[in-house]
């Protein structure tokens, strides 16, 4: 196994308080266990990796986190002790502060770059000055300014994934949920994703962030804890250095490293 990269520039520390708390959650398609009986803690500033075969339930742990998708049973807690498992998508994440960047592009293609990031802004807020104040500074940030009049469908696949992100940080999220965030991109590109990932941490040094990737070099690279999903369930979690070592995780995920 490759030595695990340095990418991570700044050292976490565990709070007493979880930002996101998943207790007990199971979710079933037609008879068909997904989750099964799930827990996972999030703690604020903290980059987690979620590692897991595909089809292992990753997008639908996002998707009950958001609440896109009603988990069958268990509970969801935001904030360490708030109950948000019945709230509806939009409630929480407003209140909560929970962004979302999915693994295919919700992007509108037809839309140029600065135009994707108002149109979100403007559901979100009314100060139009506010608004173009937001698209300057994350436009600056993810290097996009020279690309602002273009439409989205014309975009590299890198510039929409940072456009993705951008987004994404429009409500200054407290939780950011990443899925698949480094598919179908370059080596250079991936290298990127992984500085601006970094650099959030860096500069918004509350925000929670839950990546999830078949690749797992990529989240070894980035990590401060690393999550394995297996027939359902978090069977582990640890530092990335000790979990490639652990005989379960090498056994449901990693095999011989």
């Amino acid at each position: 196994m490759n030595k695990i990269k340095k990418f991570r520039i700044i050292k976490y520390k565990a709070k007493a308080k979880p930002a996101l708390k998943i207790k007990n959650v199971s979710k079933s398609f037609d008879g068909v266990p997904v989750l099964q009986n799930l827990n996972l803690d999030i703690y604020p500033g903290s980059i987690n990796g979620l590692l897991g075969e595909n089809g292992s339930g990753k997008t639908t742990l996002f998707n009950v986190i958001l609440g896109a998708l009603k988990a069958d049973e268990g509970e969801i807690f935001a904030k360490g002790s708030t109950l948000i498992s019945a709230m509806p998508i939009h409630e929480r994440c407003k209140k909560f502060r929970i962004s979302y960047v999915p693994q295919k592009t919700s992007l509108f293609l037809g839309l140029s770059c600065i135009d994707n990031i108002k149109g979100v802004a403007q559901l979100m807020m009314k100060d139009s000055r506010k608004i173009d104040e937001i698209c300057d500074r994350l436009l600056t940030e993810f290097s996009l300014l020279d690309v602002a009049k273009t439409k989205a469908n014309d975009l590299s696949g890198g510039q929409r994934k940072k456009l993705s992100i951008c987004r994404a940080l429009i409500n200054d999220p407290e939780i950011i949920l990443l899925d698949e965030i480094f598919a179908a991109l370059s080596p250079k590109i991936i290298d990127t994703i992984k500085n601006i990932i970094v650099n959030l941490q860096t500069s918004r040094k509350s925000l929670s962030i839950l990546i999830s990737d078949h690749i797992y070099q990529h989240i070894l690279d980035l990590s401060d804890t690393v999550h394995i999903l297996s027939d359902g369930e978090i069977i582990k979690s640890q530092k990335p250095a000790d979990i490639v070592k652990d005989s379960s995780a090498r056994k449901a995920y990693f095999g011989e490293i």
